[in-house]
Order: C-alpha cells, then sequence, then structure tokens
C-alpha cells in the first residue's frame, strides 16, 4: 500500500459520511491514539524518510504539511487525511505550525 492522501470534499448536505478507505489489519494487536503538534521548518524526521511496523492514519487538524514518499512529495491542507503502511517510508515538515491527530495501529505480530 502506498501512502495516501484524502483531501476534505466540499459539504454536501446538513450530513455528509464519506468513507475514505479501507485496510486490512489483519487482527491488530494495539492501536494508539494521540496529537501531535509540530512547529513551522519542522522536519521529521530530520534526515531521511521513516518506516514503522504500524498502519498509520492522521488527520491534519490544522495548518499545512508536506508529505514525502519514496515516490514524491505533497503539500497536504488542513481537513486532509493522511494513511500510511507501515512498510513505506516517509517524512512529513510542517510548512505551517500544524496539529494533526493521529492513530497507529500495531498488526498482530509485529514489534513494539
Amino acid at each position: 500500500m502506498k501512502t495516501k492522501i484524502h483531501p476534505a470534499p466540499a459539504l454536501a448536505g446538513s450530513y455528509d459520511l464519506r468513507p475514505m478507505e479501507t485496510v486490512a489489519l489483519h487482527g491488530a494487536q494495539s492501536a494508539q491514539i494521540g496529537m501531535v503538534r509540530i512547529g513551522a521548518g519542522t522536519r521529521s524526521p530530520a534526515e531521511g524518510l521513516r518506516a514503522g511496523a504500524r498502519h498509520e492514519i492522521a488527520y491534519l487538524v490544522s495548518g499545512r504539511v508536506q508529505v514525502d514518499t519514496a515516490d514524491g512529495s505533497r503539500v497536504i491542507e488542513a481537513d486532509s487525511v493522511i494513511v500510511s503502511s507501515p512498510t513505506e517510508a516517509h517524512a512529513t515538515t510542517a510548512l505551517s505550525d500544524a496539529t494533526l491527530m493521529y492513530v497507529l495501529i500495531d498488526p498482530a505480530g509485529a514489534p513494539r
């Protein structure tokens, strides 16, 4: 699976439920939910790309970030969703102060 970006669509009606993606987890063993604030100009990791043993789903609450993968870079605006697999290396750079809410899901048998 490649990292996917889901920009927020325009609201259609008073209740607009839009599933964005289904991810096969194959018996997840745990999930961590949290929030991260990244100051403008900060890159994570500081150099290179990183991959973890977790599925990563992030909602960009505010700000603008650039997501880099081996396939290139993409600028993300607030209200977008980022979905990354545990095997794809990526990096995030805050283009402005940014706040992201995230869910990290450990697949069964993954190292912690």
